[in-house]
């Protein structure tokens, strides 16, 4: 990785936000932080400039990353839920391109996008669809809530700043629920989930882990746009995935065998780019 990077960072405030800022801290690197000015704070350690940006204005977030070697979009509306529809539709599929695009403006070659395992559907879904287990990220999107719909199209904005910009290294990295560890994960499941896991294939996204993934990510010298699936390689059942995938997808194929308690979702690309060890 290219050592004492300015990256800046959207939605920096929020729980992914400060875990990558504290992983670049770490590393050596010093962090322009942009959030909404209600946000804004926390910070105590050196190397970071918070700065207040409407994440959906391409002027506003291109002039905040002005002398940045490279940028992390992680602010969005998480859920489709609280807001109506267009609200949170426009507010991603916006800001997205107004980070893209302002990175691409500055000559900012090394970009990662925050992405969903949602982009094919999942949570949101009345009834999910899943062509084959493990899912991997060439399975097709059969999104149909706005938030899913918002993370699918950024997907496709990256791949189109790609092909406009050849010198860009784009990872779009596709996330689960960012929770610290597996027993999180659990006690989100008990206590808000309502379908307990069974709509999103009962993973998770450690957010660690995720962070230094991020950091790998803009160390890539790989020009293009690159999609990749951060999720664990265990479940958060202790039921075997090979049962859970016989009692609630019965029909969906099986590309390779669910062992123990392994991830229905496939992050050997994630693996082998980026050192993903989740």
């Amino acid at each position: 990785m290219m050592g004492g990077m300015r990256i800046a960072i959207t939605g920096a405030c929020g729980l992914f936000g400060r875990a990558v800022a504290s992983a670049a801290l770490d590393a050596g690197h010093t962090v322009v932080a942009m959030d909404r000015p209600d946000r804004l704070g926390g910070f105590d350690r050196d190397g970071v400039t918070t700065v207040a940006v409407e994440a959906t204005s391409a002027d506003d977030v291109r002039a905040q990353a002005v002398g940045c070697d490279a940028f992390v979009h992680l602010a969005a509306v998480t859920s489709p839920s609280g807001r109506p529809a267009h609200v949170v539709h426009d507010n991603n599929v916006v800001a997205s391109y107004a980070a893209l695009t302002a990175a691409a403006d500055l000559g900012i070659s090394r970009f990662v996008l925050a992405s969903s395992v949602n982009a094919l559907g999942g949570a949101f879904s009345d009834r999910p669809r899943y062509d084959y287990f493990p899912v991997d990220e060439e399975h097709p999107s059969y999104a149909q809530d706005p938030y899913s719909l918002s993370k699918w199209i950024g997907e496709q904005q990256a791949a189109a700043v790609a092909r406009q910009f050849p010198q860009m290294t784009i990872s779009v990295l596709r996330l689960h629920a960012l929770v610290t560890d597996r027993a999180a994960m659990r006690h989100l499941l008990d206590t808000v989930v309502a379908h307990g896991g069974v709509k999103d294939l009962w993973g998770y996204t450690p957010l660690a882990p995720a962070a230094d993934a991020v950091l790998s990510a803009l160390g890539l010298d790989a020009p293009g746009s690159t999609v990749y699936t951060l999720v664990s390689s265990r479940t958060s059942s202790d039921v075997p995935s090979a049962e859970l995938a016989r009692v609630h997808y019965p029909e969906v194929p099986l590309r390779a065998p669910l062992t123990g308690t392994a991830s229905f979702f496939d992050s050997s690309r994630a693996r082998r780019a980026l050192g993903w060890d989740a």
